[in-house]
């Protein structure tokens, strides 16, 4: 018989993980904040561009 941890010493939903692994845990809000950052840098690209 394998023996189990004990619900004490595992963690609990988000009590015990790195804050970057919550945050990377969120796959559509990194989608959206990739589209967002390279919607904004192609738009400040095109307008220093357009005003050089």
């Amino acid at each position: 018989m394998e023996e189990k941890t004990p619900p004490e010493s595992q963690p609990t939903k988000n009590q015990d993980l790195p804050k970057g692994q919550i945050w990377f845990d969120k796959i559509f809000l990194l989608l959206a904040l990739s589209i967002l950052i390279t919607g904004l840098i192609y738009n400040a690209w095109g307008l220093i561009e357009l005003f050089r």
